[in-house]
């Protein structure tokens, strides 16, 4: 694994939160999101020199050649002007947003779909959405082989795309449920597990992820922590740090 090189500025920050679930349950809640996302993105812009989207931005994506699912201009907008003015935008797929092609990229996004390796200043990272990885969930990793699948992306995009998108949000809004505490808890000990397993003979000194949609500062050992930068749909929390202290907030 390649282990990219990022360098902050003087009194520039590097920003970290993903699970925003864009579209989920209505319209209208999916809109008054959207908008708090791009307040945050807004209030953070004149320090952020990183910022890492942890994946789950929307509820469900799949994009087409010539089409995209309807919607999120205001976030999408920003996070181009935010590129165009030289702030960094890292954007690591999650299980419900996995299925793209270049339209992120055309906006200037680095789009990464596993886990990678960054230095930042002297400190070692590994970030990710976090879904799959660790012991158990052997029907997620079954189905979501599946879904990464060319061959079966292909035969999907043959689909409309009024009847595709429709079908993907029909079924993402079927499996999203309202969040249950006891996964999120499951779900983080595996993340957080997965870290520790790896930090044994792949030393990292900071741990980020998602996906588990609880907010966790856990310490691996004396030299490495984890960090989870929770969710959006009834919180909005997110880490930041300079390399030298690292902070979860609320915004």
């Amino acid at each position: 694994m390649k282990r990219l090189t990022l360098n902050l500025q003087n009194n520039k920050k590097a920003y970290f939160a993903g699970d925003f679930h864009l579209g989920k349950s209505n319209e209208y809640d999916s809109n008054i999101r959207e908008k708090h996302v791009v307040k945050w993105l807004k209030h953070i812009e004149s320090d952020a020199q990183e910022i890492f989207l942890m994946g789950d931005i929307f509820d469900f994506w799949f994009e087409y050649k010539k089409s995209v699912p309807k919607g999120y201009v205001r976030l999408l907008g920003k996070l181009a002007n935010m590129s165009d003015n030289k702030i960094n935008i890292h954007y690591f797929l999650g299980n419900h947003d996995m299925w793209t092609i270049n339209y992120f990229e055309n906006l200037g996004i680095n789009v990464y779909k596993d886990p990678t390796e960054f230095k930042i200043d002297d400190l070692r990272f590994l970030i990710g959405h976090g879904d799959g990885l660790g012991k158990g969930d052997q029907s997620f990793k079954f189905l979501k082989g599946i879904f990464r699948n060319r061959i079966i992306q292909k035969l999907y995009r043959i689909i409309h795309p009024d009847l595709g998108i429709s079908i993907g949000n029909y079924l993402s809004r079927k499996k999203n449920k309202k969040i249950n505490n006891n996964n999120s808890v499951i779900n983080d000990d595996r993340i957080f597990n997965y870290c520790k397993n790896l930090e044994i003979n792949n030393h990292n000194d900071v741990y980020v992820f998602g996906h588990s949609h609880k907010v966790s500062e856990r310490v691996i050992n004396k030299r490495s922590k984890y960090y989870n930068t929770g969710e959006w749909i009834s919180s909005s929390n997110f880490l930041v740090t300079d390399c030298k202290t690292f902070k979860i907030k609320k915004f």
